[in-house]
């Protein structure tokens, strides 16, 4: 059997693991630098979302350790697995996954998504599609590296401080840096955080985010942590333009970099925009 195996900033639930065939491998956590969390599923971790204390936690990438684990379990059952992680621009979980694939040996191929939390959850998706369609490993490793080419996210935060800590902020407009009246939209460009636009006020953040859409998506993940009432209003926006719709949570580690609260979208165009 073909496992998928991804880290958690996939954001995917126990019941979607399950229905992917999918291991999670966790990112860590830590608390004032002493005392260090596992990120679990995704349910796991409103708890800990909802004290708001984010800036006391600095976050750590899964380790090669974890993957070494977990391919030498499915090797020894006789398994192969595609491994799907974090952007390595963002992460160095996609390095410690390869690290690990060629230490055990056997059926392992990793992929480095250029994308984390929904459209990665995308592309986990589109794997078990074309595994149980039939498709060998290497096959499905092609088509994933043309396929994450057709992701695209826009996410919005409230304060661009976390994420400009993190160090994992590309180019940006120096507008960004210096107008905090209004509210910035940034986007993953081949992995990259970048500068998408800037909206006046959360009603034209809602609206641009609806007008980024391009590809003519069919299906729109719009993912949030904080701000349901923000999330209901964008979910709406798209279903009145006959998009479906999936509401996903943000979980804790993305958190941390970016801040309370977060609101995005994600999606796949038929072909690369």
């Amino acid at each position: 059997m073909i496992y998928l195996v991804t880290d958690s900033t996939a954001c995917i639930t126990r019941q979607e693991a399950l229905d992917l065939r999918c291991v999670m491998v966790p990112m860590h956590y830590i608390l004032d630098g002493k005392q260090a969390f596992q990120e679990g599923f995704i349910e796991d971790s409103t708890a800990i979302k909802e004290r708001q204390r984010l800036h006391e936690f600095s976050t750590a990438q899964a380790p090669t350790s974890a993957f070494v684990e977990v391919f030498s379990q499915l090797k020894e059952q006789g398994h192969q697995a595609l491994c799907l992680t974090i952007s390595s621009r963002l992460s160095g979980t996609f390095s410690n996954a390869l690290k690990a694939a060629e230490e055990v040996g056997g059926d392992f191929l990793v992929v480095d998504s250029r994308t984390t939390a929904g459209a990665m959850y995308l592309l986990l998706r589109q794997a078990r599609q074309m595994l149980d369609s039939g498709l060998g490993l290497q096959e499905c490793f092609d088509r994933l590296l043309q396929l994450r080419r057709q992701t695209y996210t826009i996410f919005t935060i409230q304060d661009m401080d976390p994420l400009r800590r993190s160090g994992r902020l590309g180019y940006m407009r120096s507008s960004v840096s210096t107008l905090l009246n209004l509210r910035p939209l940034l986007t993953l460009q081949d992995g990259s955080v970048v500068s998408h636009s800037l909206a006046r006020g959360k009603q034209d953040q809602l609206r641009q985010m609806v007008l980024g859409l391009h590809g003519k998506p069919r299906e729109v993940i719009v993912q949030h942590c904080g701000d349901e009432e923000a999330a209901e209003a964008l979910a709406q926006k798209l279903v009145e333009k006959g998009i479906q719709v999936m509401r996903r949570q943000i979980g804790i580690v993305l958190a941390i970099h970016l801040g309370l609260p977060i609101l995005s979208t994600a999606w796949l165009s038929a072909q690369p925009v």
